[in-house]
């Protein structure tokens, strides 16, 4: 069985990242209607959050928009595996 876009894009990330220099924990997620990615950081990896970021985000394919209450499909690149969400966090 093939695995999930989000699985893809949860590889895709963690390999980035590793590739360059850091050492996250990625899972990814489905839900009804939704599914996303989440990176998990170390504290050694926070003071580089914007670069991880860089390397993430593009695999979102859009945002939230809560004034309108809609979901805008706005940053779709057909190259890679995209999902709704993905978040970076700290964990301690």
């Amino acid at each position: 069985m093939a695995k999930s876009v989000q699985a893809r894009a949860a590889a895709e990330i963690k390999n980035k990242l590793k590739a360059a220099g850091f050492n996250p924990s990625v899972s990814s997620f489905a839900a009804a209607g939704c599914n996303g990615v989440r990176v998990y950081l170390s504290e050694a990896d926070m003071a580089q959050r914007d670069k991880i970021e860089e390397i993430a985000m593009p695999y979102q394919y859009g945002h939230f928009n809560g004034m309108e209450d809609i979901y805008e499909f706005n940053s779709i690149i057909d190259s890679i595996p995209q999902v709704m969400f993905v978040s970076v966090n700290y964990v301690s």
